[in-house]
């Protein structure tokens, strides 16, 4: 490849001149101003989940906030006003309830979007109850006893329950309550989990009816592998105490990996089992186990971090899905589920049938989380219903992991779900980010690029956004999040503004290349105008993907193929198609299109390019860059970068030489006007020498001019050519030295320009170097195809870390597009110049002269060439300080700066983006992008438009009753009214929505305001009052149903006794 003729200039200035125009026009300091506009992802930790069926919406807690997401991009964040964390999180209804780490309880409002009330309670909080049927939420304290708070007055109840453990066993000293659970169909009976057993105690009587205590006789193996432990009695420590979901069962698990079961109704113990061994209460080897194979250490267990007893629309089919119990350093994590399948008719069945159907069941089930992760708490998804402890029927589970990431399953089969069918803030943790960028995509592009896939409907369907304003511009702005699984996420920023696409975008890079999970990238690039993607890996490869119909849907995958398609190579780059590598399952969206080999010597990818017209680069650190025409599927040329600089260097320090020693001969013989005139012209060779100084001639320049201001007055042009040189770094010329250094490309970016010296604009590479040179190719068409030759190249101090060509005219971005390269067909002539960023330094290269912005007392970490609408464009600056300076063009006058509103990541604060119209992306925690525009009025995030959370058409369905044969038994529900008298005592006071009616109607129809307070009263009471008319018909009916009861039984005793002589329950 030919180099071009040595050029002393670089761009070609405007016809106003380089500097003359400004292009930031009246934009001053008094427009610096940030509005807080938006956030996705988690500020800190998570911890907490709760899942509402009815209103179809999912809350988070995570550092001192809570996060309740719905539909598409619905959300809203509550914050805690004490800066606590969430402990435990509730919701139905309108109701958002939090208990925090300060052991305070809040309670927000989802219709109005505020917090109603706190209150703290007389302890430490360690479990909590809801139910929706019931107005009170119940706390069980450190101390083992049970307060009650009023949601629907907004105080304390007078009702409290004292440490009944205690009260049964005085030598106990401190038992803490550990959980709380209510019988799934009857309001009026509470399971209390306390440390050493459990009790149920009945609200309608006031005591306990029944206590569960276990304890491991001698010889019985529990869930210990320790000969000296099973040799003693043990009483385990209770960790969980719940209902199954017909209410005539009780489960207590412990803290050694053991669980127990237990007749609800007389609290007789059925059986023990760990979760693959059955009977472990019976001393000897343990029954029929299910065992999976472990990694570690089996004579220690997990505990049981979160266990829930779900059925199907049956309540009799029931299973256990669990976190934890395993043995400590199982290799696969994730979920237990175990199957009973159909419970035997307690009529009917015997004992041991009862007995057998826990200590055996059908089936033992694993769902690995994908995170490889320990569980630690998970959420389940009922289809419908809020009852049953939210574990009726479920159709999937949220998933909390050890490492803070969350796992969205599918239940029962527990395949992932996919993420970017939810809110992008939960993608941002499924898995964890660990890095993101932004890039502008055209509209009229982005609104098409809707996935077309085999996904399931969406799990959080509740909610509406909020009325935003609209915005029709060119382009969207694309965030890109690239995930720890080699995962990248695509979805519109919105900034505030109406989101016309709202969808993700997943795009899989490990298994496109049959490695899924097991790579890393490094650098994404994209197109504006395409849609186009590159993302470059670890391993040196990179996978370019285009938009377009899959040809093989619904077509098996045959696995990838490593030496196949491989047909376009130039010297040690290989490029192949892969396009047969898209999911199967996707029958349009982002796939895959090339791959290019890492066959550059195991080279590391440092940087990488797109442009909108088909042209990509890829930047090495062994200093080579590749040139790709994706129109095509060719590589263009691999460059060495260090061929451009070393020659040029070394030919320059021959001639800054040459002209040093004939300009000192001559200045020493005599100083006569005619040794001026070749003193002048070999000063004006030595300028033009020294403008383009690389190794060597930053120490021959300075020499040069100050011998001359020393020797020779006279000559001024020199000292004029000497100050427009500058400060170039230094560099030693000695050869060996050269050779060990290398041209390493930092950033890259194509342009449309022109070129000093041509009469037309040429589609221009830029390139910045490890050595601080900017160095310009040009890429021309030759036939049916493309060369590419140097044009010219600039020192800089330090490195360059970007560069951005700008459009000296209209001062719009001179990248190359579709529109730049349809003017290049009609003879448009581009005029433009480079803003070029390092650290400490920003440097305008430009005709006859540059401008030069240098920072001493701190670092520039980001920038970018920011409009503001009607007035111009200005260099922002994100700075090591926090602030944000912006600077004129292209004269870079010091306009202004603006603080960045805390909280942000100090330690990302590199990794922030600024988009064209001045919004600035960064890292504000772990996992939390914030957004804020620089063109604002000081606007908060509080005051952004709120999306619609409460939906008041959804009512919540009555609460399920006992069945007739629980009822023959000496069951009973206790009624509504006496439940609100027993919890609130009898001095209860109005809720805010009865002193409204009073007042209303007070002097309206029939004048009567206790009418209106009772209408009030039962109008609050809708829901809750079927369950009484359900118990009502019952008792009305309970007649027959004995009479019709009685003969089935003796019917079935007549049967069993000629059968066989069984004992019948």
């Amino acid at each position: 490849m030919k180099k071009m003729q040595k050029m002393s200039t670089f761009f070609r200035p405007g016809r106003t001149g380089s500097f003359d125009v400004n292009l930031s026009g009246v934009i001053s300091a008094e427009d610096l101003m940030l509005d807080d506009v938006a956030r996705y992802g988690f500020p800190g930790p998570l911890a907490g989940l709760a899942y509402d069926p009815i209103q179809s919406l999912l809350a988070i807690g995570t550092g001192s906030q809570v996060l309740v997401i719905g539909s598409g991009r619905v959300h809203a964040r509550y914050n805690l006003v004490n800066q606590s964390s969430a402990k435990f999180i509730r919701m139905y209804d309108s109701r958002l309830v939090v208990v925090d780490t300060k052991n305070e309880l809040h309670l927000f409002d989802l219709a109005t979007h505020r917090e109603v009330t706190a209150w703290s309670p007389p302890g430490g909080v360690t479990a909590v109850l809801c139910d929706p049927a019931s107005d009170f939420v119940f706390l069980g304290l450190q101390n083992g006893e049970i307060v009650a708070f009023d949601l629907d007055r907004e105080i304390a109840a007078p009702f409290k329950i004292p440490n009944l453990w205690i009260e049964k066993n005085p030598r106990s000293k401190s038992v803490p309550i550990v959980s709380l659970a209510v019988h799934p169909k009857d309001l009026g009976t509470i399971l209390i989990g306390y440390l050493e057993g459990a009790m149920i105690y009945s609200i309608k009587q006031s005591q306990v009816t029944a206590t569960f205590l276990f304890e491991l006789k001698p010889g019985a193996i529990g869930a210990d592998t320790d000969p000296n432990r099973i040799k003693t009695s043990r009483k385990p420590m209770l960790s969980n105490a719940l209902f199954n979901p017909a209410g005539n069962t009780i489960l207590t698990t412990y803290e050694d990996g053991c669980m127990a079961f237990w007749n609800a109704s007389d609290g007789r113990f059925l059986t023990a089992r760990t979760l693959q061994s059955g009977d472990v209460h019976l001393p000897g080897p343990p029954m029929s186990s299910f065992s999976r194979p472990s990694g570690g250490m089996s004579s220690m267990r997990e505990p049981f971090f979160r266990i829930a007893w779900c059925c199907t629309s049956n309540t009799d089919d029931t299973s256990l899905v669990i976190a934890g119990g395993n043995s400590i350093g199982e290799s696969v994590k994730g979920l237990t589920v175990m199957e009973f399948g159909n419970a035997p008719n307690t009529l009917t069945s015997s004992w041991k049938q009862i007995t057998e159907h826990f200590a055996s069941p059908k089936r033992l089930r694993f769902l690995p989380v994908p995170q490889h992760a320990d569980v630690v708490d998970f959420c389940l998804i009922p289809r419908t219903s809020p009852y049953y402890a939210s574990s009726h029927d479920p159709i999937g589970a949220v998933v909390l992991c050890s490492n803070g990431d969350i796992s969205t399953l599918r239940y029962p089969d527990g395949s992932p779900f996919p993420p970017g069918n939810m809110h992008v803030t939960l993608g941002m943790i499924q898995p964890r980010a660990i890095s993101m960028t932004i890039a502008p995509v055209a509209r009229e592009r982005w609104i098409t690029m809707k996935v077309l896939k085999d996904t399931p409907e969406p799990y959080f369907k509740g909610g509406m956004p909020g009325k935003r304003i609209v915005r029709r511009g060119p382009d969207r702005n694309i965030v890109y999040t690239i995930h720890k699984d080699a995962t990248v996420r695509l979805w519109d920023a919105g900034f505030g503004d109406e989101i016309e696409n709202p969808n993700t975008i997943d795009v899989d890079v490990g298994a496109t290349i049959g490695k899924p999970g097991a790579v890393k990238i490094v650098d994404l690039a994209s197109s504006q105008f395409t849609g186009e993607m590159a993302a470059s890996l670890e391993s040196g490869e990179v996978v370019f993907y285009r938009w377009g119909s899959n040809q093989g849907y619904h077509r098996q995958s045959g696995g990838f193929d490593a030496l196949s398609n491989r047909f376009s190579s130039s010297g040690i780059a290989n490029l192949r198609d892969i396009s047969s590598q898209a999911d199967p399952s996707m029958k349009e969206g982002l796939l895959p299109m090339y791959l290019l080999d890492a066959a550059i010597g195991q080279a590391a990818i440092r940087c990488s390019c797109f442009s909108d017209i088909g042209f990509a680069a890829v930047g090495y650190d062994n200093g080579n860059v590749v040139v790709i025409d994706l129109k095509n599927g060719t590589v263009i040329d691999t460059l060495v970068l260090m061929n451009y600089t070393k020659e040029d260097a070394l030919s320059a320090i021959g001639n800054m030489a040459m002209a040093t020693a004939k300009f000192t001969a001559k200045a020493t013989i005599k100083a006569t006007t005619a040794t001026a005139k070749i003193t002048v012209g070999t000063a004006k060779a030595t300028a033009a020498a020294a403008r383009r100084p690389t190794a060597g001639l930053s120490a021959i320049a300075e020499g040069v001019k100050r011998g001359a201001e020393k020797s020779i007055s006279s000559v001024s042009a020199l000292s004029r050519a000497g100050s427009q040189i500058g400060a170039p770094r230094k560099i030693s010329i000695d050869q060996k030295d050269m050779d060990k250094e290398t041209e390493i490309p930092t950033t890259m970016s194509f342009a449309v320009m022109t070129v000093e010296g041509d009469e037309y604009s040429s589609v221009c590479l830029n390139i910045g170097t490890s050595m601080g040179n900017v160095i310009t190719f040009k890429i021309l068409p030759e036939g049916s195809r493309h060369v590419i030759q140097f044009a010219d190249f600039h020192p800089f101090e330090k490195p360059p870390y970007l560069i951005i060509p700008i459009n000296a005219d209209t001062g719009a971005h001179a990248y190359a597009t579709p529109q730049a390269m349809a003017g290049l067909r009609q003879g448009q002539f581009v005029s433009g110049f480079l803003v070029c960023l390092t650290k400490s330094q920003v440097k305008i290269i430009n005709v006859p002269e540059y401008k030069a912005k240098s920072w001493d007392d701190y670092n520039c970490l980001s920038a970018s060439v920011v409009e503001m609408e009607d007035k111009g464009i200005v260099l922002a600056c994100v700075m090591s300080t926090g602030k944000v300076k912006v600077y004129s063009l292209p004269a870079l006058k010091d306009l202004g700066s603006a603080e960045l509103p805390k909280p942000y990541d100090d330690s990302r604060l590199a990794d922030c983006h600024i988009t064209r119209e001045g919004y600035i992306i960064l890292w504000t925690g772990t996992t939390e992008i914030g957004i804020f525009y620089l063109w604002g009025k000081g606007k908060p995030l509080s005051s952004m438009p709120k999306d619609i959370l409460y939906n008041p058409n959804c009512s919540i369905p009555s609460r399920p009753t006992i069945t007739g044969l629980q009822w023959i038994k000496g069951g009973g529900s206790i009624p509504i009214e006496e439940y609100e008298l027993a919890i609130g005592g009898p001095n209860r006071p109005m809720s805010k929505k009865q002193m409204e009616e009073a007042a209303q109607g007070g002097g309206g129809k029939g004048g009567s305001v206790f009418g209106n307070l009772t209408a009030g009263f039962n109008a609050r009471t809708q829901n809750l009052q079927n369950f009484q008319d359900n118990m009502q018909n019952l008792e009305n009916t309970s007649s027959e149903f004995a009479k019709a009861t009685n003969k089935f039984i003796a019917q079935q005793k007549k049967n069993a006794i000629l059968g066989g002589g069984k004992n019948l329950f």
